[in-house]
């Protein structure tokens, strides 16, 4: 929907939020409890391991119901709520912290070199767990109406650049593949071995067209060992699906290709037997 520059902002929202004009709407459960059943039926549906980030309460509760296929992630950094070192330290001598993530700062116009993550990086070295931060996309007009301190430029991959030199150990993906600045993020892959995406929300949200620009741009590249699935799905279970049926029938992709991002770069990176 084009925007008139001179519209009311809810005039915008209401069509992002109510009324789109996709040609397939997901909904999503209104229901805590359903909307974590249909999560995790999804996943035993779809034989999907899970990496699961937000409160450690949230996690722990889809990890009772999760039937082994939930790793337990904190992700942090929208709203301001921040975990504390000690808490996560706890949380991983408990078993209860596999990663953190997702690192949502962007939200928050924080970028990944800004000095208050820091000792999250440190700490994610230092414990040998891997961090997902999000690069790149957010709902279009977020900054005018669910998340103002949102900024693009708070994305740049190149932004991860000295957080990777200070930290050589420490195993970084970014999320959403650092869309849609694909020559900074295969600038990035290129110099930085310890360096991986995900192509969440790329798969099931964007057009097929755009997606299949961003993914070979980096196949083509000569990354296809640094790419792994991922849906972002949030709440809407039904785009797990959609997401890897996109990868499975992607012309441009060789069998080989897809089992990297369906299977084995996640397992290499994430330290996954089997």
């Amino acid at each position: 929907m084009p925007r008139d520059p001179g519209q009311p902002i809810e005039t915008y929202l209401s069509w992002f939020t109510t009324s789109p004009t996709c040609r397939h709407i997901l909904t999503a459960p209104t229901d805590a409890a359903e909307l974590r059943d249909r999560g995790i039926a999804m996943l035993a549906r779809e034989n999907v391991l899970a990496l699961a980030g937000g409160s450690a309460e949230t996690v722990d509760d889809y990890g009772r119901h999760g039937e082994g296929r939930i790793l337990p992630a904190v992700g942090f950094g929208g709203d301001g709520d921040w975990p504390d070192i000690a808490t996560l330290r706890q949380l991983h001598r408990d078993g209860r912290l596999a990663a953190l993530s997702e690192i949502t700062t962007q939200y928050a116009g924080i970028a990944p070199d800004d000095p208050p993550l820091e000792p999250y990086f440190a700490l994610a070295e230092e414990l040998d767990i891997p961090v997902g931060i999000h690069l790149g996309p957010g709902p279009p007009g977020t900054a005018y109406f669910a998340t103002p301190g949102y900024r693009a430029a708070a994305g740049d991959p190149l932004r991860l650049e000295s957080v990777l030199v200070r930290h050589p150990r420490l195993r970084v993906y970014a999320m959403h593949a650092g869309w849609p600045l694909a020559d900074a993020m295969i600038a990035m892959l290129f110099a930085h071995p310890q360096l991986y995406v995900d192509i969440g929300i790329l798969d099931w949200a964007y057009s097929e067209k755009e997606f299949e620009h961003h993914l070979r741009r980096l196949i083509d590249a000569g990354l296809e060992s640094r790419i792994m699935f991922g849906s972002d799905n949030m709440v809407w279970p039904d785009a797990i699906p959609i997401a890897i049926a996109r990868i499975r029938s992607a012309k441009y992709l060789t069998p080989r290709q897809k089992q990297l991002i369906l299977h084995d770069n996640a397992a290499r990176f994430l330290r996954i037997a089997g």
